[in-house]
C-alpha cells in the first residue's frame, strides 16, 4: 500500500502526462481543473496500491474528461436547437390553452381524422403553427385551417360540461 506523500509523489510525476490526456480528449481549457479535482478524488481513497496507481489516474482523468464533454454538448445543443422566442401568439395564455387542450383532446381523439391528430400532437408538444408548416411542409394556412377545426372540436366536446349561465 502507498503512503500518502508517495502517492502524492506519483500524482505530480503523472501529471504532464494526465494534462496531455485532457488537452487530446479536446478540452485544453479545463486541463489543471481536472487534473486538480482527479488528484483530491484519488487522493481521498482509503487504500492506494502501487499496481494500479498510474491506472487508476488515467481511467478517473477519462472518466472526468467524458461528463465535461457530455455537459458541454448539452449545453451547446440547447443554446442553438432551444426555442427561445415567444411564438407567433399575441397572448400567451393562447398558446398555453391550446397545449392543454391539445393534450386533452389528444387523450380522446376518436372523432378526429389522420392531419388534425399530428398538428394537434405537435401542438400539446408547445410547437408553434410556423414550426408545425414547417416539419409537415404545408403552408400556414393549412395548419391555421387545422388548428381552427381543432379549436372547434375543443368548443364542442367542453361546451356540454360548463354550467350554462342562464337557465
Amino acid at each position: 500500500m502507498l503512503t500518502t506523500d508517495q502517492a502524492w509523489a506519483r500524482c505530480v510525476r503523472r501529471r504532464p502526462r494526465l494534462r496531455r490526456i485532457v488537452a487530446r480528449y479536446g478540452l485544453p481549457e479545463h486541463t489543471d481543473d481536472v487534473v486538480h479535482d482527479v488528484f483530491v478524488a484519488v487522493m481521498s481513497m482509503p487504500r492506494l496500491y502501487p499496481e494500479g496507481f498510474d491506472a487508476l489516474l488515467d481511467t478517473a482523468v477519462w472518466r472526468r474528461c467524458k461528463t465535461i464533454a457530455t455537459i458541454e454538448a448539452t449545453q451547446y445543443r440547447l443554446g442553438f436547437e432551444a426555442v427561445l422566442d415567444p411564438g407567433d401568439t399575441a397572448d400567451h395564455s393562447d398558446s398555453v390553452h391550446d397545449r392543454v387542450d391539445a393534450r386533452r383532446l389528444l387523450q380522446d381523439s376518436g372523432a378526429l381524422t389522420e392531419p388534425y391528430i399530428w398538428v394537434l400532437a405537435m401542438m400539446s408538444l408547445g410547437l408553434h403553427r410556423r414550426e408545425i408548416s414547417q416539419k409537415t411542409g404545408t403552408p400556414i394556412s393549412e395548419v391555421d385551417r387545422a388548428i381552427r377545426g381543432i379549436r372547434r372540436r375543443v368548443r364542442e366536446k367542453t361546451s356540454d360540461r360548463l354550467p350554462q349561465k342562464y337557465p
